[in-house]
């Protein structure tokens, strides 16, 4: 455990954040797994994943032309298993519009050897408090 009695788990993800908000894919591609999958919230609508350290950067440029900013609030993290579970805000701001708009996102990775190997967004926290119990219910 960290000093504060953090588990490193849940400090990952809590980094991975720190650097999606920055748009840091160099600390990103150093929290995640070579072979990495993030599949985001619209993945359930479109199938699409982004794949390995050269999925990251495409993730991210596609974040910046859907949306004028994006950032990820944590309002909490659970460890769960080889896994974190994250109870998050997803802000955005419009491209045309330019409003601020503030919505529930749920995200639960998957931790192999202290990186992240699975990051996946649902667009509320239900669906991912779910997968996180599923998760659990098999350890």
């Amino acid at each position: 455990m960290n000093v504060d009695d953090t588990p490193p788990n849940v400090t990952l993800v809590r980094a991975a954040i720190d650097a999606y908000n920055r748009r840091d894919v160099q600390a990103l591609c150093g929290l995640m797994t070579e072979d990495v999958q993030l599949r985001p919230p619209v993945f359930a609508l479109t199938g699409r994943a982004y794949l390995g350290h050269e999925g990251i950067p495409e993730w991210l440029r596609d974040v910046e032309e859907s949306f004028a900013s994006a950032w990820i609030e944590p309002v909490e993290l659970q460890d769960v298993g080889d896994g974190v579970l994250a109870l998050t805000r997803f802000h955005v701001e419009g491209n045309e519009s330019r409003v601020t708009l503030g919505s529930e996102l749920g995200l639960v990775c998957d931790v192999v050897g202290g990186r992240i190997a699975t990051w996946q967004g649902f667009f509320n926290h239900a669906e991912a408090v779910r997968l996180a119990a599923t998760l659990l219910a098999r350890e």
